[in-house]
């Protein structure tokens, strides 16, 4: 199929499925999702679907993938190249969970009154939509991608990683791929903050007994988002076969998680109590 035609159909599919869940949202009476859903859409659910989801995330995938093939262009050390990749997610994970576990603090702090909902699902219907139009205007306009100030930077830190492969000790790599985490994760902001602003606004508005099970939570997110990392360092390391994730791929990605992005914003917006809120 022409890619444009593909493209388009994806919209059409997409467009459907996002309006056919806005009647649906604002028809369905709190009260028949209490007595018929309350179970399929319990807390722990919400949060290894959404924390999976927002793991396919194309910014994260761009520096591993590209990570991990310079690698494999200068050795075919397994050792080494599990503990670079290993190591780098270990820091994206901590990275993630102390801007999640801020935002829950903020949001703890404001309370999950009316206002604060509406804010958060006008967020994401935003974001969502400045996704979804990398499909067809790939990093053009507003982007919430890596800047493009930034990609140069990163690539000459991943390309340092890489040629300490043959002559660096393994406490040297270990190193440098932790500062080049910190620094990707920081400059990523744009690409990641999304997903996370969303959900721990959804975790504030649910009340739990304990102030350390929302963090329970946290912890249980952030162990689904790197999932999919965990799955490419493996996989990869394991068949020494790696090249850099495709743009068009990335945009695909963007699309799908930006089309998800909207779909929770018109639950917050119209009917949050489909995911357990009551405001």
């Amino acid at each position: 199929m022409d890619p444009k035609k593909k493209k388009l159909l994806i919209l059409v599919v997409a467009i459907a499925i996002l309006v056919a869940a806005f009647f649906l949202t604002k028809n369905i009476s709190p009260a028949f999702i209490k007595e018929n859903f309350s179970q399929t859409l319990s807390l722990p659910i919400i949060t290894i679907i959404i924390g999976l989801i927002d793991g396919f995330n194309p910014c994260n995938f761009f520096v591993l993938t590209l990570l991990i093939s310079m690698m494999l262009s200068e050795s075919h050390s397994r050792k080494k190249i599990y503990a670079v990749g290993f190591s780098f997610i270990v820091v994206v994970y901590l990275f993630y969970l102390l801007f999640m576990a801020a935002w829950l603090n903020i949001f703890k702090y404001i309370g999950f009154i009316k206002p604060l909902r509406i804010i958060i699902g006008l967020i994401a219907v935003i974001a969502g939509l400045i996704n979804c139009k990398e499909l067809f205007f790939y990093r053009k306009g507003v982007t919430l991608m890596i800047q493009d100030k930034n990609v140069g930077p990163l690539r000459r830190r991943i390309q340092n990683v890489a040629e300490l492969m043959k002559k660096g000790s393994l406490p040297t790599l270990i190193g440098s791929s932790v500062i080049l985490a910190i620094f990707a994760s920081l400059v990523e902001l744009p690409c990641t903050a999304g997903f996370p602003i969303i959900y721990t606004g959804i975790l504030t508005g649910v009340v739990l007994k304990n102030s350390f099970i929302y963090y329970g939570y946290l912890i249980l997110y952030n162990l689904f988002y790197v999932v999919p990392l965990l799955t490419i360092v493996t996989v990869l390391g394991y068949t020494f076969k790696g090249k850099p994730i495709k743009k068009d791929t990335m945009a695909l990605i963007k699309f799908i998680g930006g089309a998800i992005m909207l779909l929770l914003g018109i639950v917050l917006l119209f009917n949050p109590s489909l995911l357990g809120l009551g405001v």
